[in-house]
């Protein structure tokens, strides 16, 4: 087993760089920490297919300035990865239908570099303050489900005027327990951006609220 430790931040950290990347158009297919026996660290590794349209040197130039922006430049080095490697597919398939993040034991190449085990995300909803609209109106909130994954374009976002419309849909179209609402909306008082872990929507759900 691993001996090194990912702690919780560092978890957060890697669902705030995925969600920047999504609000950048930035498309994401499946993204994890890997623990790296050879190295004995943890490496966040991020599949994107511009990697393979583009070209690593490219995406890692648009990538770089997304987090210079967030600012989590500091925070991490992320490692581009092909959505086309062999574990990493496997390991896509298996992101979209585990109910929870969670460690599991990998013990396999990942783009030529043994790892022994990952943190593999789920699908998170991502809510960002966006400021008060014209005439003092209530503050706006842009929600955004990564990761995002679909072809150029916008990424698809929900925004929602004052608090109370922005809990309602949180709890009655996404169905996300009270607590973990209740905490977000604690974290989006304090004036920064908020997530929300282990949310899986399917395809047709994304469509039907406009996530999609």
């Amino acid at each position: 087993m691993a001996t090194a430790t990912l702690v919780s931040e560092d978890i957060e950290i890697g669902r705030r760089i995925v969600a920047a990347l999504t609000r950048a158009n930035i498309p994401v297919t499946v993204y994890l920490w890997a623990f790296v026996p050879d190295l004995q660290e943890w490496q966040l590794m991020i599949a994107t297919p511009l990697v393979d349209s583009k070209g690593p040197l490219a995406v890692y130039n648009e990538v770089n300035k997304v987090l210079h922006r967030e600012p989590l430049f500091d925070k991490v080095t992320v490692f581009l990865r092909s959505p086309n490697d062999r574990e990493l597919k496997a390991l896509q398939k298996e992101s979209r239908t585990a109910p929870q993040e969670s460690f599991r034991a990998v013990n396999e190449e990942i783009a030529g570099r043994f790892v022994e085990e990952a943190y593999l995300y789920a699908g998170s909803i991502h809510i960002v303050p966006l400021g008060n609209t014209r005439g003092g109106a209530p503050e706006t909130y842009s929600v955004i489900y990564a990761p995002y994954s679909g072809p150029g374009g916008a990424a698809p976002s929900r925004k929602f005027d004052g608090i109370q419309n922005l809990k309602a849909f949180l709890m009655t179209e996404l169905s996300i327990d009270r607590s973990s609402v209740e905490s977000a909306l604690t974290e989006l008082s304090g004036g920064g951006s908020a997530s929300i872990p282990n949310v899986q929507l399917r395809p047709h759900e994304l469509r039907r609220l406009r996530l999609a």
